[in-house]
């Protein structure tokens, strides 16, 4: 998620379909206490889990289990 220096708006990627992804902007929280915000300036997409969530091809049994902590969205689509 690339974020703006200036405000609380970051851009994140949604995968829409299979093959299908956009950039959302999105607000977010200010950094609470202990918490830092870090600027992506580049990001790829791995050869493993994102490859299949961009393909269309998690199970529909792995759908609970490939969940991420701040993952939004729902199998099998449109998930962020």
């Amino acid at each position: 998620m690339a974020v703006s220096a200036s405000t609380d708006i970051a851009s994140a990627l949604w995968y829409r379909g299979p093959g299908q992804v956009e950039i959302r902007r999105e607000e977010i929280a200010p950094p609470s206490a202990g918490e830092i915000r870090v600027k992506t300036i580049y990001s790829a997409i791995s050869r493993g889990t994102e490859s299949l969530v961009f393909g269309g091809r998690v199970p529909a049994s792995e759908f609970g289990r490939m969940r991420a902590p701040f993952m939004a969205g729902d199998f099998p689509f449109p998930v962020k």
